[in-house]
């Protein structure tokens, strides 16, 4: 059997919560990931699986502080052996699938190996629709609704995870859908090296 560690890292104790704010308290961050150090050595030394984080933005109160799964994936892994790191997950709709799958590739090599992956679709809309807006019609959706909001963000989630499944499995990778090109139209590509040694133009 295998044993996973899944952590919404929140900083502060009740009392700092109830102050307000307490996820602009930087030395409480600081805390909270000299907490998740400890534990994630001691889960590496007693075998546990792997460790995951989810992915949350502008959480000022204090609640689910991983804006960045992956670079706290890392962070944890340079401090651990063997513990397995990744997201759960990275929120497809509001991210550059080829962006997602250069981190999660760069995580893999870094960590030696030991890097998973995992997506979501996102519910939180005060956070999705903003960091989600350079995909025009794309917003958080609530699992229980099945509406336009609900489909165009399924939509977004299938056709980013297609990309990212093909930048992984593909030398080339070329896409044309609704929400992503790839190459984006006649965009130049005139570079000698990509000619002699890229494998041609």
């Amino acid at each position: 059997m295998k044993v996973s560690l899944f952590y919404l890292p929140s900083v502060g104790s009740k009392a700092d919560i109830e102050k307000g704010r307490v996820g602009l308290q930087g030395h409480l961050y600081d805390q909270m990931l000299h907490d998740i150090t400890g534990q994630a050595r001691l889960a590496d030394e007693l075998g546990y699986d792997s460790i995951s984080f989810t992915e949350h933005h502008f959480h000022v109160e204090g609640f689910e502080l991983s804006n960045n799964p992956v670079l706290l994936d890392l962070y944890i892994a340079m401090q651990t052996k063997r513990l397995r790191v990744g997201q759960l997950g990275i929120v497809l709709p509001s991210q550059n699938p080829l962006r997602v799958a250069e981190d999660i590739a760069m995580l893999d090599h870094m960590s030696g190996g030991r890097a998973n992956a995992g997506f979501a679709r996102g519910y939180q809309r005060r956070w999705v629709d903003i960091m989600a807006q350079q995909t025009h019609g794309i917003h958080g959706a609530l699992p229980h609704q099945h509406d336009e909001i609900d489909n165009a963000n399924r939509a977004a989630f299938e056709e980013n995870f297609r990309i990212i499944k093909q930048a992984w499995t593909q030398d080339f990778l070329s896409y044309e859908g609704k929400y992503w090109r790839v190459p984006p139209g006649e965009t130049p590509w005139t570079l000698d090296a990509t000619a002699k040694w890229g494998g041609g133009v």
